[in-house]
């Protein structure tokens, strides 16, 4: 049985995440950048920033809070707007990436949009991937926290 072009692509990718050579475990995201080596080194300045959103987020201010708090302290979105965004915010505070972990497969593209996978059995945990800036006893506090306000947030709806 012959594979579709696309099928071969998504085969492709899915053996290089097994693997652990895949390109993807390397996408910068805001408090990193990219080393001569390729590899994902701590951006100190974005990465103060990163800490003052989980320290705030854990301190019980709301995602417009710390955006308003950004904004005082004249701290760009990683975008360069100057007003951060609640989203932001949100997905920042989600990324396992800065606990120094990466997860590869976490979404599919279907009919030509990217959304999100629910297929846990095809997604591949890097552990110790690249330098941490936060602690796992941080993020995963923060996740709890979060699924506590979220629950909250529908309960009173």
């Amino acid at each position: 049985m012959e594979l579709t072009k696309s099928e071969q692509i998504r085969a492709g990718l899915q053996k290089s995440f097994q693997s652990g050579t895949s390109a993807k475990a390397s996408t910068v995201c805001y408090g990193y950048k990219v080393s001569h080596a390729g590899e994902l080194v701590i951006d100190p300045t974005e990465a103060d920033t990163v800490l003052f959103i989980f320290h705030h987020f854990m301190n019980g201010d709301s995602l417009g809070k710390i955006s308003g708090a950004l904004a005082r302290k004249g701290i760009a979105s990683p975008t360069g707007r100057v007003t951060w965004s609640r989203e932001t915010i949100s997905k920042l505070l989600a990324n396992e990436k800065y606990v120094g972990d990466v997860v590869l497969g976490k979404t599919n593209v279907i009919d030509g949009v990217q959304v999100k996978s629910h297929d846990i059995g095809k997604q591949v945990l890097m552990r110790a991937h690249h330098p941490a800036i936060i602690s796992h006893e941080l993020f995963n506090a923060i996740q709890q926290e979060r699924h506590k306000r979220s629950r909250s947030r529908l309960a009173t709806r």
